[in-house]
């Protein structure tokens, strides 16, 4: 988490350092300082601090995934990879809440963006398929789970997940 913050840190210095610099010599040297806390702020407009969000939810660490989610400023400013697995984030964050609604919202707005890895993806229609089943609708089950086969998936997991989840339907039909 301190992380986080030193992105934070480092605009605040930066610009205070400038104003300092500035009163004290000139713009002329302090142009540089205002430049880099500009790039560092339109960094985190840009980009976020997804991806640590990302790897603390690989980790197992949802609720700190979750409060740097919520630092992001502007998620419709994001890049789009970093959009889509923002919103990726999220709905695997809903999903363990059993927030099945915006869990949903979130995993369908991060297909449409598309991700970068075909796990990812094949993830993200795995979890849609199960939140799907969880509700009962059984075509929309089989929809999400032959989109997720359609990714080239190397992930043990997901491909166990894939099979238990369709013995699962399989069983539900007879």
């Amino acid at each position: 988490m301190t992380l986080v913050y030193l992105r934070y840190v480092l605009i605040f210095l930066f610009f205070v350092l400038g104003v300092v610099l500035q009163l004290q010599l000139g713009f002329s040297q302090a142009w540089y300082l205002y430049a880099g806390g500009l790039l560092l702020a339109l960094s985190q407009l840009l980009m976020g601090n997804v991806w640590t969000a990302y790897s603390h939810l690989k980790r197992g660490r949802p609720l700190i995934a979750e409060k740097i989610l919520n630092q992001v400023w502007k998620p419709d400013l994001l890049i789009r990879r970093n959009r889509a697995y923002y919103h990726f984030c999220l709905g695997l964050i809903y999903l363990q809440r059993k927030d099945l609604k915006p869990a949903e919202e979130q995993l369908l707005h991060a297909i449409d963006l598309g991700m970068e890895h075909p796990n990812d993806s094949a993830l993200a229609c795995l979890n849609l398929a199960h939140l799907y089943f969880v509700q009962g609708r059984w075509e929309a089950t089989e929809e999400w789970m032959n989109k997720a086969r359609s990714y080239p998936v190397n992930d043990l997991m997901i491909k166990d997940k894939l099979k238990e989840l369709e013995q699962a339907l399989a069983a539900q039909n007879n």
